[in-house]
């Protein structure tokens, strides 16, 4: 299960996956109709953009937000009574803290030496990219990762890098974010609030093979293939037959959801 915390309630919550996010014009054969791809389209939860983000390439290269938001959370903290009993001396410590602030974009330091160090030699090679807070806080069950990418099959001036973070042994002390590469031919790319910003997916810390068939269990796993064509194919039996609806009717899809 992923469990997820708002740093304040006028951020946007996940939301299940979508098999389509692309509205076309009339006609057959669009990609989003395949159901696979909507299958893996509708893979996951969905983060998305809590405020409009507006980023302007500078001259040299590097990249600007205009107008970057600075979110206060709706709780306080107060260092060291983190775990106080109610009605203690400490709660009322903790009541009397402070709110904690997150930035909802910022880019790599040319001069970086925190949380990383990145050398003059690597920054050119990043200055595209900005980390997005999702404005969450976000762990896993145990043994489950938490996998981090890019919207399938979308085209936009901006991709995700992909992570897999161990979200069920570190308990990250803020809200995590996902690291854009902005396409540096644009001027411009405005990121609209609502806007799918990253896909979030659990899954298993575990040992996974492959293996290759042998010439038996190959002529097993092609004898059913036919089999399969010869009940759900339409028409006369030949190399391509007509297997529409056949394969959807037949998915056994993953179903998420949002329990607030």
């Amino acid at each position: 299960m992923l469990h997820f915390f708002k740093f304040s309630a006028e951020v946007e919550a996940p939301t299940p996956a979508r098999e389509a996010y692309v509205k076309h014009r009339a006609g057959k054969g669009w990609p989003e109709e395949c159901p696979p791809l909507r299958a893996a389209q509708a893979f996951g939860w969905d983060v998305r953009v809590s405020f409009d983000m507006v980023f302007h390439r500078e001259q040299d290269g590097s990249w600007r937000l205009e107008q970057g938001v600075e979110v206060e959370s709706d709780w306080v903290f107060s260092a060291g009574h983190a775990h106080s009993e109610p009605g203690s001396s400490e709660e009322k410590a903790v009541e009397e803290g402070d709110p904690l602030t997150q930035k909802n974009a910022w880019f790599w330091d040319k001069d970086q030496a925190l949380p990383h160090v990145i050398s003059p030699d690597v920054y050119p090679e990043i200055r595209n990219q900005v980390k997005v807070s999702t404005f969450l806080f976000l762990f896993t069950d145990p043994n489950e990762l938490l996998f981090i990418t890019d919207v399938p099959n979308l085209q936009r001036p901006f991709r995700v890098l992909t992570a897999l973070v161990d979200a069920d042994v570190y308990p990250a002390s803020y809200p995590w974010h996902c690291v854009l590469e902005l396409n540096g031919n644009e001027k411009s790319i405005t990121i609209e609030k609502g806007t799918p910003l990253c896909r979030l997916m659990t899954v298993r810390r575990d040992n996974y093979f492959a293996k290759e068939m042998s010439p038996a269990e190959f002529e097993r796993f092609f004898q059913r293939g036919q089999d399969w064509l010869a009940r759900y194919g339409k028409g006369e039996p030949s190399e391509m037959m007509d297997i529409t609806g056949a394969y959807s009717r037949q998915q056994q899809r993953s179903k998420f959801s949002v329990i607030l």
